[in-house]
């Protein structure tokens, strides 16, 4: 049984057995930063397991904004 993982339509190989899914997907995010908060789903295909990561939605940047009054 080996491991996929799945990003962007891309999969992956197991870099090293030994390393948890989240230690997988922190070395990935060096080369794709949006993995550092990326979602994952488990998936079996056949022999195999892949995991798939996905971007979590969410707003970027600090609370809300104060809109400014128009004047006239």
């Amino acid at each position: 049984m080996s491991r996929l993982f799945i990003y962007d339509g891309r999969t992956f190989p197991d870099p090293d057995s030994r390393l948890t899914i989240d230690e997988v997907r922190r070395q990935l995010s060096d080369f794709f930063p949006e993995l550092a908060n990326a979602d994952t789903r488990e998936e079996r295909r056949g022999e195999d397991t892949a995991y798939t990561f996905t971007r979590r939605i969410g707003t970027k940047g600090g609370g809300r904004r104060r809109r400014r009054p128009l004047t006239s």
